[in-house]
């Protein structure tokens, strides 16, 4: 019974033991749990202190573009290839350097009011001028183009970086011939996907929008031209092409629209019906303020191009409407901005950015503030540069007198 009892109350020692060593290894795990999420909050503290400290342009509401600027442009400064000529960027990190890259920072750069012509020495732009031309084949058709995007398109990308730089494309460009003359203009704009308008009308900005602003473009060119996109246009909806149904509706509209008001806007030729384009971009805002997500889709830059342009061109119509949609769209940037800046972004969705707060600094000029006014990608005549910009042959230069 002693052992028995010696060896129960051994037992009974052991157990307890056991129990305090339980209770002791749940203590400690407890423990170490709590300071494990203790010390997580404080390192996600940190890091939100930390990126808040990183990112003062937002403050009681108010966006410093002045800071936006900085940073913008340290981002750019990080994707320069260095060893390379001045000029040569990759679009972001860990990819190879591109045309539409160093296309992309100079027209950035440009929006945000930068004067490059002053601001680099004269070796860094002739650098960069030559290296854009690398791209350029003897056709004059420099590529290659970003992916889903034309040789027209780059086109464009080519002259809005050109005239800023005070440089000159290396050979005349071919792709004009296509419609560079009045019998032309129909034939060729009949051949626009005007179901998928969105990326069809990039042709449209890259060609004949450029086009028009040429040396070579008379003005019985651009009578014919206006003319037609008049006459195509739908009176009820403002987009082009009517009794053309569209792949999406609304969203190829806008698109497209996007890329062919600008020749309207830059030879100050009225467009027919601002209200109803007015009215069609109020009507596809969504419940998330945003016209397309994410929030740097180029559909937000298009939307808020569209209002700003129509209410220049119809004055007072639904005024509150667009002060609201733009106020609504503002706060989902400041919202989004941090993020995006900090996920390593391509320097085509910065353009977008940087074009949409150009915008919004024109648009709600207290909200988003800066000592100085920023542009857009579509609305700014320095990116259409075309005629000083061109490269014309003798040949094109008779024709031309002839017509």
């Amino acid at each position: 019974m002693t052992e028995n009892k010696r060896t129960c109350g051994k037992g009974h020692v052991m157990r307890t033991n056991q129990m305090v060593l339980k209770i002791a290894l749940t203590c400690l795990v407890l423990a170490t749990l709590a300071f494990g999420v203790e010390n997580a909050k404080k390192k996600t503290d940190t890091s939100i202190e930390e990126l808040s400290g990183r990112f003062q342009c937002i403050k009681d509401g108010i966006m410093d573009l002045s800071i936006v600027r900085k940073e913008i442009m340290a981002h750019i400064e990080s994707l320069q290839v260095q060893g390379k000529p001045h000029g040569c960027y990759r679009s972001k990190k860990g990819t190879k350097p591109s045309l539409y890259a160093t296309c992309d920072a100079a027209i950035i750069r440009t929006i945000m009011t930068e004067d490059l012509k002053t601001s680099l020495t004269d070796k860094q732009r002739r650098e960069w001028i030559n290296y854009i031309n690398s791209f350029a084949g003897e056709d004059g058709v420099y590529g290659p183009a970003l992916r889903g995007h034309s040789d027209l398109h780059a086109n464009g990308m080519v002259i809005g970086a050109l005239g800023p730089l005070g440089g000159k494309q290396k050979y005349p460009v071919r792709l004009y011939n296509d419609f560079n003359t009045a019998d032309k203009i129909g034939p060729w704009l009949e051949k626009i996907d005007w179901k998928n308008l969105w990326g069809g009308s990039h042709l449209f900005w890259g060609g004949m929008h450029c086009f028009s602003l040429s040396s070579q473009c008379t003005e019985q060119w651009r009578k014919k031209t206006f003319e037609w996109l008049d006459a195509n246009l739908d009176e009820q909806t403002g987009w082009w092409r009517k009794e053309v149904p569209h792949s999406r509706p609304g969203i190829e509209g806008l698109g497209g629209g996007a890329h062919i008001w600008p020749i309207y806007q830059h030879h100050n030729h009225p467009f027919p019906y601002p209200k109803r384009v007015i009215d069609s971009i109020l009507a596809m805002q969504g419940e998330k303020s945003s016209w397309l997500e994410p929030f740097s889709n180029y559909m937000n830059l298009d939307a808020l191009y569209g209002l700003a342009y129509m209410k220049s061109q119809a004055p007072g119509y639904r005024e509150k409407d667009i002060a609201n949609a733009v106020t609504k769209y503002g706060k989902l940037v400041m919202e989004k901005y941090h993020r995006f800046i900090s996920s390593n972004p391509n320097l085509h969705n910065i353009l977008s950015v940087v074009g949409t707060l150009g915008l919004l600094n024109r648009m709600e000029p207290e909200t988003f503030r800066d000592s100085i006014k920023w542009t857009d990608i579509f609305s700014d005549i320095c990116l259409y540069q075309t005629k000083a910009v061109e490269v014309v042959n003798a040949d094109t230069i008779l024709r031309t007198l002839r017509k």
